[in-house]
């Protein structure tokens, strides 16, 4: 059965890491890979005063002088990456160690360029609090804006950072992908695809059968399903519904939108690669890039099981 054979499957990607208090956490962690790295440095960098036993004042300067002011850095990092791996499609890898490394070399031109995005903005902090009240022009730019050592002192720290980031966010929704496929085989395999959906309207609450729809579509944060004539609101989101839907029935193309292919109308060439998929309601239309129309089209050519 297509369902079942999982070097096709695709992993799901929710980087929930960078949500909620963890992302503090991150940042302490990049801030002591940082000082570990200024190791190599004459009188052992930012670590000295630790190391010549004056506690109190290398713990003042860590939390205070670094990790307050690195929370900019960070925050900006993790929410500029989340929007490169939508733009760059990477909410979705394939369980195959070619795709695993291809992912990773598509990370790197981020981390390269992130740097000075942030840095101006965490340094300009940095400015403030070092210089206050006395601030001039002179004592700021290039300095604390930006500098070819800023980026350097940056580069190291984020890099392993970023991918340390990545890659526990990638082996934990790994290991829970893996958890509903073991689940799925013990409960029958394809068999125990999403039947039904919790879903509201104005009216109330009702149990949608998800045969009845159109699409599935986010709207900024809210998740919708759509029938003939009707729209109800939903809370799975759509990476949660890629895995509970059968991927034979049911197809993403985009990062909006999962159609139902029962109510697959017709596609037809747009512009820049872009192609527009019409439903069988003849009103509704989507945008569809060139790649995505590729995997469409094959998995329109696989009859249903």
């Amino acid at each position: 059965m297509h369902n079942l054979q999982f070097d096709t499957e695709k992993i799901p990607l929710s980087f929930r890491l960078a949500k909620g208090w963890r992302w503090l956490f991150f940042t302490f962690t990049g801030v002591l890979i940082y000082q570990i790295s200024t190791l190599q440095r004459p009188g052992f960098g930012e670590l000295r005063p630790l190391l010549e036993g004056r506690f109190g004042e290398y713990f003042r300067h860590l939390l205070g002088y670094y990790f307050l002011l690195e929370l900019i850095s960070v925050f900006i990092f993790l929410r500029l990456m989340q929007w490169y791996l939508r733009r760059m499609d990477m909410l979705q890898l394939k369980p195959a160690f070619r795709d695993y490394l291809w992912y990773q070399i598509k990370f790197l031109p981020f981390v390269l360029l992130v740097i000075p995005v942030f840095g101006p903005f965490t340094n300009a902090a940095r400015y403030i609090v070092v210089f206050y009240p006395d601030y001039s022009w002179q004592s700021y730019f290039p300095e604390y804006f930006f500098t070819a050592r800023m980026y350097v002192n940056y580069l190291l720290p984020f890099l392993i950072f970023g991918y340390i980031f990545m890659n526990i966010s990638l082996f934990i929704d790994y290991y829970d992908w893996q958890k509903r496929r073991f689940d799925q085989l013990k409960n029958g395999g394809g068999n125990h695809f999403l039947k039904t959906l919790d879903a509201w309207d104005n009216q109330g609450e009702t149990l949608l059968e998800v045969e009845k729809v159109l699409w599935f579509e986010v709207e900024g944060k809210s998740y919708r399903a759509y029938t003939y004539g009707h729209t109800y609101d939903i809370r799975k989101t759509l990476a949660e519904l890629e895995e509970i839907l059968d991927p034979d029935r049911f197809f993403r193309i985009n990062r909006a939108v999962i159609i139902n292919l029962r109510f697959f109308k017709n596609y037809s060439f747009w512009e820049n690669d872009k192609y527009i998929v019409r439903l069988t309601d003849d009103k509704t239309e989507f945008v569809i890039q060139r790649k995505r129309l590729k995997d469409l089209r094959s998995k329109l050519e696989t009859p249903a099981t």
